[in-house]
């Protein structure tokens, strides 16, 4: 019995001092000039946010229990731009941290120079150097692919991913360079299924590369997406027939997987149902033929109901948004005019993308009396927003509704992701709830043709 006790005492000893071995990450720097607002530490793999506390110098010191090693991102609020970190316990770090400039999306915005010492600091490198390689600087772009044969493309780029792999390979962390062996796995798939796309043209060893995988598989949904798409290009839409229907019923030609052919129908009817095309009824029908996901089918014969009823022609949903001092306005304030409205946010890249396009738009139509543009930003914080539109004087007229996704204008047509864009006609009814871009051709041409009937 004793020696019984001194074992249960000797493990209880032993469990206690690999617990005093775990220690949690510890990150400290400064920030150069720092000018305030929120510091962000982001976790993309279970999207919980840890604010940092920043003293008035810049200095900051934390602290961060983590599972296993986990992609973050220090988000600087004030500034709008990131820099990735990677994170595990028991890892000491020291960063000092700074801005420079750099054009982007055609506009010159802030970017972190980051002066990293200490644990991790290989695998931020490798990360960083590793997307400047396979997106910035890449060094396969269409112009090189298209003059290649895909068995030619293949071995060349396979050559230059076992570079990065053997770089990789060189990173101190081994959670690290298990984890990125995964993302270049998966990054060989998606760059070799580039060879389809710029100028599409038969090759055998491509199509038997491409019906190598199961398109079958749940695992291989990303994959099977492009199949899709490849697909589509060598069995061209029907004359008279509307992609969505289309669209639909290949779903049923390309898999035999009931559960991946739910995936992808659900997921695109939801989208569709919310953009209220005219073809809505056929469509509707068709996919309560396709999916057996009783949810799924439960969810979408709610937005049916919903945006059956606004249509083209059909009277708009009204919504609340504020101006810059305050004063609350309405959609239908607007009756009279053609309104045409851009939802976006500060913080949200391809929104602010569009920012030159809209406004050549709005220069376009400064004089004309019979159509209103808007913009309305989902920003939380409207100091920030305030900020952007002091920076960039815009000449059109500016709204924000602070409930950002939660505010009526997104409970009423289900906005999930922007920017999102939105023409209304001179009487309140929808032109459409999914209209075209400013950055895109023709958008001109479209307005006018809607103002002329």
């Amino acid at each position: 019995m004793r020696y019984l006790l001194i074992g249960i005492f000797l493990l209880l000893l032993e469990g206690m001092l690999m617990a005093q071995e775990v220690r949690p990450a510890h990150i400290q720097g400064k920030i150069t000039d720092f000018k305030g607002g929120n510091v962000i530490l982001f976790n993309y793999e279970t999207r919980e946010r840890d604010t940092i506390s920043v003293d008035e110098n810049g200095c900051f010191d934390h602290t961060i229990f983590q599972d296993k090693l986990t992609h973050m991102s220090l988000f600087f609020d004030a500034y709008g731009c990131d820099a990735n970190l990677f994170i595990e316990n028991g890892m000491e770090a020291d960063l000092g941290i700074s801005f420079t400039k750099e054009e982007t999306y055609g506009m010159i915005l802030d970017r972190v120079v980051l002066d990293y010492q200490g644990d991790n600091a290989d695998c931020t490198k490798f990360y960083d150097d590793y997307g400047k390689w396979c997106y910035r600087e890449s060094p396969w772009p269409f112009t090189r692919i298209d003059t290649l044969t895909f068995a030619e493309y293949r071995e060349a780029y396979l050559e230059d991913m076992d570079v990065q792999r053997g770089r990789l390979m060189r990173v101190k962390s081994l959670a690290f360079r298990q984890m990125m062996s995964e993302v270049l796995k998966k990054d060989v798939w998606d760059d070799l299924f580039r060879y389809a796309w710029s100028k599409p043209k038969k090759d055998a060893d491509f199509e038997h590369w491409v019906e190598s995988f199961d398109r079958n598989d749940l695992a291989n949904m990303e994959l099977s997406s492009q199949y899709v798409r490849w697909y589509e290009i060598w069995h061209p839409q029907p004359e008279g027939e509307s992609y969505a229907i289309y669209h639909l019923k290949n779903l049923k030609k390309i898999f035999a997987n009931q559960e991946v052919i739910n995936a992808f129908a659900d997921s695109y009817v939801e989208e569709y149902l919310k953009q209220a095309r005219e073809d809505i009824d056929e469509v509707y029908a068709l996919y309560k033929t396709i999916s057996t996901n009783k949810e799924a089918l439960a969810a979408a014969e709610v937005l049916y109901a919903r945006y059956s009823a606004l249509l083209p022609g059909d009277e708009a949903l009204d919504f609340e948004m504020t101006d810059r001092k305050g004063k609350v306005f309405h959609l239908s304030d607007f009756r009279g005019k053609a309104v045409y409205i851009d939802v976006w946010a500060t913080w949200c890249g391809p929104c602010c993308a569009e920012i030159p396009h809209m406004e050549k738009l709005a220069a376009h139509y400064a004089k004309n009396k019979d159509i209103e543009l808007i913009s309305i930003s989902l920003d939380e914080d409207k100091a920030k927003w305030e900020k952007k539109l002091a920076e960039d004087k815009p000449k059109w007229k500016q709204f924000i509704c602070l409930d950002a996704f939660d505010s009526q204008l997104c409970k009423n047509y289900d906005i999930n992701a922007i920017p999102r864009f939105f023409f209304f006609d001179k009487d309140g009814t929808v032109i459409s709830l999914d209209a075209p871009r400013p950055s895109e051709d023709g958008i001109i041409e479209y307005i006018d043709k809607h103002l002329a009937d």
